[in-house]
């Protein structure tokens, strides 16, 4: 249930009508103060703690019920940063539809959590606090500490509208391909820089035997249903499935770039020559685990922190005398492409967006400024110093028994991606660390760049399913794969799919971008 901009403002009208010094949406908004920068909001914090309700997700987390200052972890960080906190953790799974139901009801909290600008009714109604000048005099850990990628996530026509939590790892094109470095080493092959080269390495895997059990069983590739998990093999012709595109001064979806028509290629020609799973249209979760922790799968697509849990660790427990080696490797590049590869960049993780009436806004740059700090980022990695985690000069001791609020902590509040520090103490164990960093070090050096983010969605792809990449693009794709259709049947696929409203949805786009973010 979408809220729109009259609801929004009828609602606030009818609180303040109710009485002249009553508050607004929050329970805090003076009814003078509808301005985005009112200058009343602009003072100085009071020096009593300084009242913020917060909405986010519980990251499927077990939360105690009660009140949250009662948590240890809530109420250590309110003490930091003088704050005092009301957190409402909504369920994960159904996390938009339950804040879209809250604010229909008139219940808009301070600051809420979404993953993405576009995805916030405040902002797509106008009702978002622009933060750059309170940034600029109360955030110096945050300029300091977040990336400039980060904030033109959130930024719209030069205003801040949201304070951005980054990527995990800081590794905005958070997918890689993984490879059995091990069946690589046995076979003398060499990392794959090229299409043409990585076709090379999975033929090899597929007739040379490599996991040495004397069958032809190996699956060179492994993906799964729908064409998950086969990111970066589109990402060597610079598209993805997911995220829009710049071609020819036009922003389009992926999915109909004429790029995609060279990557197309690339997997009917693995199909064809029985280099990826015969079942990847059909593969679940669990089967495409299986089989790649069974010893049969040579290469495969997923998130940089995927690295050790599941896939080293849990391969050099099943199959420990042949000393798997997973490795991340550079998106090799397709041949007859000279663009940006690998994963659509996605800078920011979630947003955390700011009620413009809010009668104190500076005290949430403050907070979310510490939580930045050196002293922040080891408070969200490890929690409470002295409890949880001690220091004996540069020597960090952890005891995770002591800090059962790490995951909801870390997920909702560690707004810095990665702590090197603070990892090596959790992960506690050199050979992870090393890869993880080996692996998040190989995907920082590739990403394709979203020209569209920030944007709401398109109103012609939302209104119609079918344009999507899960419509009809699903049957089209596979019919070319599985060579029922030639490869030219793509264009034929973009040409009815720009009649049934494509050419609209495209303007709907570039505008948008020509408006917003081209430079």
């Amino acid at each position: 249930m979408k809220v729109s901009f009259t609801k929004l403002v009828t609602l606030v009208c009818v609180v303040c009508l109710a009485g002249a010094t009553a508050a607004c949406s929050s329970g805090k908004s003076s009814t003078t103060q509808t301005s985005t920068t009112p200058a009343a909001s602009q003072s100085a914090t009071p020096a009593a703690p300084e009242k913020i309700n917060l909405f986010v997700s519980n990251n499927a987390q077990q939360i105690p019920a009660g009140k949250s200052m009662d948590l240890a972890t809530v109420k250590y960080l309110a003490q930091k940063t003088n704050t005092d906190l009301n957190i409402t953790f909504l369920p994960h799974e159904n996390y938009m539809d339950q804040l879209k139901l809250k604010f229909a009801s008139g219940d808009i909290p301070d600051v809420h959590m979404v993953w993405g600008i576009e995805t916030s009714d405040l902002v797509i109604n106008g009702l978002a606090l622009d933060l750059k000048p309170l940034i600029d005099k109360y955030g110096p850990n945050l300029k300091k500490n977040i990336p400039q990628s980060a904030w033109d996530a959130v930024t719209l026509n030069g205003k801040i509208l949201a304070i951005p939590q980054l990527a995990q790892g800081n590794a905005p094109a958070e997918r890689v391909i993984y490879v059995r470095k091990d069946w690589m080493d046995k076979l003398g092959i060499k990392e794959p820089k090229t299409s043409d080269e990585f076709l090379d390495m999975l033929r090899a895997f597929r007739d040379k035997d490599p996991n040495g059990n004397g069958k032809k069983d190996e699956v060179p590739f492994a993906s799964r249903e729908k064409f998950e998990w086969a990111d970066n093999i589109f990402g060597m012709y610079g598209v993805n499935l997911d995220s829009n595109t710049l071609y020819n001064n036009e922003v389009m979806p992926g999915y109909v770039s004429p790029n995609m028509k060279k990557a197309l290629g690339m997997l009917r020609t693995m199909y064809a020559e029985k280099l990826i799973d015969n079942e990847f249209l059909t593969n679940t979760r669990a089967i495409w685990d299986q089989k790649i922790k069974s010893d049969l799968v040579g290469s495969w697509n997923h998130v940089v922190f995927g690295i050790w849990d599941p896939w080293q660790k849990e391969l050099s427990k099943l199959l420990p005398d042949k000393k798997p080696n997973v490795v991340a490797i550079t998106t090799p590049r397709g041949v007859g492409y000279d663009g940006q590869l690998g994963r659509v960049e996605r800078p920011v993780l979630k947003t955390f967006v700011v009620n413009k009436d809010m009668k104190h806004p500076e005290a949430v740059v403050k907070m979310f400024d510490w939580l930045v700090s050196d002293e922040g980022q080891m408070f969200t990695e490890l929690g409470i110093e002295g409890q949880s985690f001690t220091k004996d000069g540069s020597a960090i001791k952890y005891s995770a028994d002591k800090d059962p609020d790490v995951k909801w902590r870390s997920a909702v509040f560690q707004m810095h991606g990665f702590n090197e520090q603070a990892q090596k103490v959790l992960i506690s164990n050199d050979e992870a660390y090393n890869k993880l960093i080996t692996t998040i070090e190989t995907s920082r050096k590739e990403g394709i760049t979203n020209p569209t983010a920030g944007m709401p969605p398109s109103e012609t792809l939302t209104k119609n399913a079918d344009l999507g990449y899960k419509g009809s693009f699903q049957e089209a794709a596979a019919k070319i794969i599985l060579g029922e259709k030639p490869l030219d049947y793509f264009d034929e696929y973009v040409a009815s799919w720009k009649k049934q409203g494509g050419d609209k949805a495209i303007k709907e786009l570039t505008d948008w971008y020509n408006a917003n973010r081209k430079k």
